[in-house]
């Protein structure tokens, strides 16, 4: 990402945070929520008609370009606010597991999506990874990370409790 481009988003995220703390007038707060709402939606519109264009006008190649507008992390991000991503959210998580799947299996682990439920990520540890107290911290540090930046939809990613039990011999 560029400088110029980092700076402005990090210059947004600073200016939406000041709205939630502000003591400004509500309804100011509210008009200027409504605006960025506004902008929002007309630049998802206009870039949902470019990609309608560049669909029609290129046809069987506009797969290979709507994949290498998601190799560029601004505007895959821009792709998934606006819903016009053209993978769909499942094989992207399922991507983002499969490069930290060697990593899991080289500590004898395994990993399955289990479920999405709004913005969190439900994942069934198996093999060594289940009931590892380290589990955790591999699911945030790598696991975690992998999926949020190839998902920027979601925001979380959890161990969903294992309904296996080894039983102990008697």
């Amino acid at each position: 990402m560029s400088s110029n481009v980092a700076a402005t988003a990090k210059r947004l995220e600073e200016l939406f945070a000041g709205f939630g703390t502000s003591e400004r007038d509500d309804g100011a707060r509210a008009w200027g929520e409504e605006l960025v709402r506004t902008v929002v939606t007309l630049y998802g519109e206009g870039l949902e008609r470019l990609l309608s264009i560049a669909h029609t006008e290129l046809g069987d190649r506009a797969d290979e370009l709507f994949a290498r507008l998601c190799d560029d992390k601004l505007v895959e991000g821009l792709l998934c606010l606006h819903g016009l991503h053209p993978l769909p959210i499942e094989e992207r998580i399922e991507a983002a597991m499969e490069s930290v799947l060697p990593y899991i299996k080289s500590h004898r682990g395994n990993m399955d999506l289990s479920r999405i439920e709004g913005d969190v990520v439900y994942l069934r540890l198996e093999g060594s990874c289940d009931g590892c107290p380290g589990s955790t911290a591999t699911l945030k540090e790598s696991v975690e990370r992998a999926i949020i930046e190839r998902v920027p939809e979601i925001r979380e990613v959890r161990a969903e409790e294992s309904t296996l039990r080894v039983l102990s011999p008697v």
